[in-house]
């Protein structure tokens, strides 16, 4: 009875405690959504999508569960009511939920993969340093697939379809994925299960932050790349066209320079490309040098660092009386 009323406790705190998160996230969107430049958009993005279900697992394994072992007697004679045990079956299916669609979406993409694999050809492609294949599909793919060991596959329609121009610019939106691990954050998003699953915007966040890093691989190649933000709009455009419509394709989990579910914000991504050719001419927003991009992750790397070792010192001084506030709160709970 006893571990079993610990376990209890510790799901439901969970179910709570990331459901509290995921509100406080989803009232910081504006914020980042003012955010003036798209890379750091897309990372605060994929960081609020994640927060809610890191932040509630690390309180519950940091405090609610020590407390729960180190100030609960071992021979409790509490009951639990109809609430708790329902909380903890709740918490119980929305990680399950979260992690068996995770493993089913990799299986499933494995399967896939596999099959373009076998009836593609490896191809070489300039600025590319990963394996690059065409494929004959009759989804227009292009895309890298893979987070640990990534490839770059191309249909053969999208090469016959754009002139070489729209092509390197459609090649550098892949490598700004790539660049950004777009496809190992979004893994890492599918294991984090969102807090209030049952509710309209629950799939906001998601949403958003896949939109960002598609808009911020736009950016990555218009800054990066030779070709100009017409040529990657013109490629979005013929491609667009050629996504079937009506019936959903089976393709493996990615970044996709365009995917089905992109198609009815297709028109933002072109007009955003628009408005950076209106303004080309500002260099010195298009063009950062290399010195000074690693110069402010530098910062950024100083500055994480310097948050973390402030938080663990000051969880490290208060953390007795926060687990004994903790096991009060549980107290009260039951």
């Amino acid at each position: 009875m006893y571990f079993a009323l610990g376990a209890t406790l510790a799901l439901a705190a969970f179910l709570l405690l990331n459901a509290f998160f995921c509100l406080g996230a989803h009232l910081l969107v504006p914020l980042v959504r003012k955010t003036a430049s798209l890379r750091p958009r897309a990372a605060l993005f994929f960081l609020l999508r994640i927060f809610p279900a890191c932040t509630a697992i690390l309180c519950t394994f940091l405090l609610v569960i020590p407390s729960y072992l180190s100030l609960e007697p071992r021979g409790t004679a509490e009951r639990m009511g109809w609430l708790l045990p329902l909380l903890a079956a709740l918490s119980a299916w929305v990680l399950a939920a979260a992690w068996f669609g995770a493993l089913a979406s990799w299986r499933r993409s494995h399967l896939i993969l596999r099959d373009w694999l076998r009836k593609s050809e490896a191809i070489s492609l300039p600025g590319v340093n990963i394996p690059a294949y065409r494929l004959q599909e009759t989804f227009p793919v292009v895309a890298v697939i893979g987070a640990l060991r990534p490839r770059l596959f191309v249909s053969g329609q999208v090469l016959e379809a754009l002139n070489a121009e729209e092509f390197a610019a459609a090649i550098q939106h892949e490598m700004g994925h790539l660049d950004a691990h777009d496809n190992l954050r979004r893994w890492l998003a599918r294991l984090c299960p969102p807090g209030l699953p049952f509710l309209p915007g629950a799939r906001r966040l998601a949403q958003l932050s896949h939109a960002a890093s598609e808009e911020s691989a736009d950016t990555y190649a218009v800054r990066e790349g030779k070709a100009t933000p017409l040529d990657l709009a013109s490629a979005l455009i013929k491609v667009s066209r050629m996504v079937p419509v009506r019936r959903p394709m089976a393709i493996p989990a990615g970044a996709y320079l365009l995917e089905q579910q992109d198609l009815p914000h297709i028109a933002r991504r072109v007009h955003a490309l628009l408005e950076k050719t209106e303004g080309i001419e500002n260099a010195q927003s298009m063009n950062r040098t290399s010195s000074d991009r690693a110069s402010t992750s530098r910062r950024r790397r100083i500055a994480l660092v310097g948050v973390s070792a402030s938080a663990m010192l000051l969880l490290a001084v208060s953390y007795p009386s926060l687990l004994l506030g903790v096991h009060e709160a549980l107290e009260k709970f039951l």
